[in-house]
This record gives structure tokens, sequence and C-alpha cells, in this order.
């Protein structure tokens, strides 16, 4: 296996063996040699990378990853996603763990790769498609078993959050990744299997006997685990929001109203999901826990429903899953959207929308106007757009900062920081910028409202449970980020993982070994969690990128009422956690 770094430029190519685990550090490794200082996010000479690892795309229980590596356009630091689906397995079957992308192309192009080399191709005639249509042609092709990412119409226009859709419905979201590559006139990178494995699939685990054990034991426990039987149950993990009884638990109108619950919307019940359900099982090889599902066509993570429904005062889930479903087609992020249109909503609330950026809106727009989310979608993916801007950015034209509840420029994912401040940190140190599974969450661990199922998990990896939720627990934090870090180096998925998951760390220590024939042991996957958290930060300082923090409503305005009433952060002691954390970062 080998990871290709490609010029798009010239067409020329070279190859390397997987480093280490390869994955996001062997890409973090070769952003790192592309900067000797601050950068401009356009630039064509920075690497931008699509990868796996040498444990993931092999059809084990939980490796069904691929991730993007670069720099944003929304935030100007170090940027990593991470998709679900069949990808990750389509690299591996095309003879590859990863391939770094440098240069722009001249014309509207594709990148091919097969049996571990690439070719940049003339993009007649996909320029300009939806990501559905456009998969169906490169399908027609390149053959139907090709693994296809594709940006949209907003890649191409430059949307600042646009995302790449990885076999037509598992996004790369959050950060920009659809944007960059359009700015190089990359409308795809294509997959084709070369016969590296069985038939042109991918190749067999190391030890395929040990892979198919794990696998065993997770589909016995799977139906009967608190989580996991929670995450392969129609309507699965999406579907939250319906359920979520306490006010401030997560956004509701812009993170301003913790009064309301999410579940107070009677619409977005899991009851109401069945006549929208597209498909639920068979989305990543090899896992049987099938978390995502997809629905009015298109895959359903965790944040959209809350990002396009309670954040924006809406409780029409046909028309939520209608506008994540345009996100898809289009190649937008649900979530930064989500957080676009709400500060957006809220100037226009206040009376502080300035009518030029109103004009750009639709009559009515505004919280609530679930009858025009769907024309919102499009709106945000036209050329030159402000939608498409994000909220950081348009927040400072708007001339009112403090409504865009981004960190660093991103737009911050649904579950509030007020109630679980161990989160919030991460939202605001992490290297990359705020994201919802960087740790488990505060309350999986609090004594009233957490999981006792995984507290001798817990205890077996290092922490001290139970504990309130509301706790700022620096150290408990930085091992937590250890951990999911870790698996984000291996690409094993956290949705499947230690501590709340049937993938103990043992067992995640032994799917390594049976996937990629190395050994690792439990400590060694928090130290290789370290190694990307340091590399991640080692980009950002050579960037120039400052601390993070979080917008002042969490620091100035309590949740008004319910179980969390009262839950605020502390501004001292949050800034002086973000600095500490920071600091291990850059200790070696």
């Amino acid at each position: 296996m080998t990871y290709l770094h490609l010029d798009l430029g010239s067409g020329g190519q070279y190859s390397e063996p997987a480093v280490g685990w390869g994955g996001p550090l062997q890409a973090l490794s070769a952003l790192r040699k592309a900067l000797d200082g601050p950068a401009d996010p356009a630039d064509p000479r920075l690497p931008v990378a699509l990868v796996t690892s040498t444990v993931a795309g092999l059809g084990a229980v939980g490796t069904a990853r691929c991730a993007a590596v670069g720099v944003s356009p929304l935030s100007g630091a170090v940027a990593e996603t991470r998709a679900e689906g069949p990808y990750a397995a389509g690299m591996r079957a095309a003879g590859i763990t990863g391939i770094s992308l440098t240069g722009a192309a001249e014309q509207p192009s594709y990148v091919v790769v097969e049996a571990g080399r690439a070719a940049v191709l003339p993009a007649d005639g996909l320029w300009g498609l939806e990501t559905g249509p456009a998969t169906d042609a490169l399908l027609a092709r390149h053959g139907r078993d090709a693994a296809v990412a594709v940006i949209g119409p907003a890649g191409e226009a430059g949307a600042r959050y646009a995302d790449v859709v990885t076999c037509r419905s598992f996004p790369l979201p959050r950060l920009g990744f659809g944007a960059v590559l359009g700015a190089r006139r990359i409308k795809a990178v294509v997959c084709v299997p070369s016969g590296s494995g069985a038939e042109g699939r991918a190749p067999w685990p190391h030890d395929v006997l040990a892979a198919q054990a794990l696998f065993t034991a997770y589909r016995k426990e799977m139906p009967d685990h608190p989580l996991a039987g929670w995450q392969l149950a129609a309507p699965g993990f999406g579907a939250w929001p319906g359920t979520s009884a306490e006010p401030g638990a997560a956004a509701v109108r812009n993170f301003a109203d913790t009064a309301t619950a999410p579940a107070s919307w009677p619409g977005l019940h899991p009851d109401r999901y069945a006549e929208f359900l597209t498909w639920s099982g068979g989305g990543c090889p090899g896992c049987p826990n099938d978390c995502v599902k997809g629905y009015a066509g298109a895959g359903l993570h965790q944040e959209a429903v809350a990002m396009l429904g309670p954040n924006l005062g809406v409780g029409d889930l046909g028309a939520i899953l209608a506008a994540n479903a345009r996100c898809q087609d289009l190649g937008l992020d649900p979530v930064s959207l989500g957080g676009t249109l709400a500060c957006v909503f809220e100037a226009a609330e206040r009376g502080v929308l300035p009518p030029r950026l109103a004009a750009e809106l639709p009559a009515g727009a505004g919280f609530g106007a679930a009858e025009l989310l769907v024309e919102l979608v499009e709106r945000a993916a036209l050329p030159g757009h402000p939608l498409g801007e994000g909220a950081a950015a348009l927040a400072v034209r708007i001339g009112a900062p403090e409504l865009a509840m981004t960190s660093r420029g991103v737009e911050l994912p649904p579950f509030d920081p007020r109630i679980q401040p161990g989160l919030g940190l991460m939202y605001a140190a992490a290297p990359i910028g705020p994201r919802y599974d960087a740790v488990e969450h505060d309350l999986d661990f609090d004594p009233v409202h957490g999981l006792p199922h995984c507290f001798d998990e817990a205890e077996r990896i290092g922490l001290s449970v139970p504990a309130p939720a509301s706790t700022l627990d620096v150290a408990r934090t930085l091992r937590l980020a250890d951990l999911w870090s870790g698996l984000d180096a291996l690409l094993i998925c956290p949705f499947a993982s230690t501590p709340t998951r049937p993938l103990t760390l043992d067992r995640v220590c032994e799917l390594v070994r049976a996937t990629s024939g190395r050994p690792i042991t439990p400590e060694q996957v928090f130290a290789l969690g370290r190694d990307r958290l340091r590399a991640q930060q080692e980009v950002n300082d050579r960037l120039g990128v400052p601390a993070g923090t979080l917008p002042t409503r969490f620091f100035d305005e309590p949740v008004a009422t319910g179980a969390h009433r009262a839950a605020v952060l502390d501004r001292t002691a949050f800034t002086a956690a973000v600095n500490a954390i920071r600091h291990e970062w850059r200790t070696p």
C-alpha cells in the first residue's frame, strides 16, 4: 500500500510507503513540511489529502473511515474531517492509503486512482452537476465498483463550508474541503479497484479469523447495548433531538433560547421518521451497526436535524430532511449552514440586519420559516452569495460579531457547552476547531444523566467516574482527547468504540493487530492521539493561528430553566483551561 503525491497542474506524481499507520498523521507530516510560516488557505502549494489508514478500509468492524486533511478556508487553521462509508475500502482497493494533492488543474478536471497511480482527466460534462448526478456519471465511466468523492455546485462556487460527498451519501463535513477542491478545479477523486485484493476488492485483514471474531462479538452485543442498540434501530442516531427534553441541552434559536427543549416540537419525535426512510443498512462495509441511515434520499448524521431544526426554530421534519438532502445534493455542510442561518435570523430579529443583506434572503426568512429552508440552502450554494461566507464573516459584516456561534470561524455543533464544559473546552482548544466527537461527552459520565454501563471501562482508561457534567476537568478532557485522537489517527470509528460502545480499548488494540498485523498497547493508542494533536497544533503555530475561545453568550447567559438551570461557563477558568491544553500539545 502506498501514499501517493500528485501535482494537479503537471500530473507529476510519486509514491512512498504508508509511514507508521498512514492516515491523518502522514498527511499532517506533509502539510507541516510545506509550511514555513503563515499561508493563505487558497495557496495551491499547500497539500490537501484524502486518506485512510493501514487499519481502515479492510472490512472489519468500526473501520469504514476516511479523512481529509489540509488548511480550512473557513478558519484559516489546520483542517481534518472524517467520513464513514465505503470510500476507505475504495482507496484500499485502488492500492493506496492516501493521496496528497498540490497545485491546481488548468481546467475543470477530476482525479482517477487505480493500481496505486493517478491520472488527471478532463471533467467534461461533470462541472456544474450536483453530487448525485456527478457520482452516477463517474460510475458509468469507471465501473459500478468505483468509489467516488465529489464536490457539488457549492464547492465550485467557493462556499466556505462546502463539503466533499463520498459514495453518494457520506460527506466529509465541515471546514470547507469542497471549496478547496473547487478552487483547484477538481470535481472528484475516483478510486477504481485494481486487483489489489481478491477480485479487485480491498485487501483482507491480516488475521481474518480474529477480525471475524471481533465482528461476531460486536454483533451479538449490539442489539441490547444502550448506545449501539440505539444506533442500530431505526430511526438511528440522527433523531436524538426529538427526545432531548431538557432546555439548554442543545441549540435552540442560535443557542439564545434556553427555556425551550429541542423535543418541544412534537414533529421531531423519533416515531415521525419512518415515512422518510430511504435505506437503513449496509452503509459501512464490515460494520453491523448501521448508524448512518438514509432519509429523504440523503445520509443523516447526528447534527443535521438539530442544526436545521430547533436551532432555526423549525419543527417540520419533512422540511428539515429535505434541506439536509439539498445540502448533500449541492455539497454544503448542514451544520455550518444552520449556524449561519441562525446568526442571520437573530440579527434580523434584533433589527440589526443591514438592508443589503436582508435583500439577499427570501421574503419571510427567519426563525420558524420551515417552508423556506430548501430555498435558503440553494441560495447559499450560489456563487458570491453572502450565506456561503459562514456565520463569523457575516456577523462581522452585520456589525454584530457576538451573534456568530463560532470558534475560530467555524460554526459550533448543536450540543451546548454551558452544560458540558469539557466538550466546550475542545470546541475552543482543538486545533481543527469545534467538533462534537472530539471527546466523549461530559453528560455520559454524570451521576444523574450518565451512562452507568460505561463506568467500568471509563475507570480502566484512567477516568474518575461518575463525575458531574458541570465540572471543568482539564485532566479528564486531555485523557479523553488523547483517546479519541488516537482513534482518529487509526481511523477507527468512535461510534463503535471505547468508552461507551462495544469496542473496548482492549478490543481496539486487538482490532489494530487483526487488521494491520502490528501490535499496539492501550497506552500507545493514547500516545498516538497526543502525537496527532501536537502535529495539528504545530501546523497552527506555523500558520499563526491564535488560541480559540467561545462566544460571549456561553459566559454571560446562563441556562434559564430545567435540570441545567443556571449553567454557564466561567470565563477565567475556561481561558486558563484552554491555555493549559495548548501547553500540553506544545510540550514534547
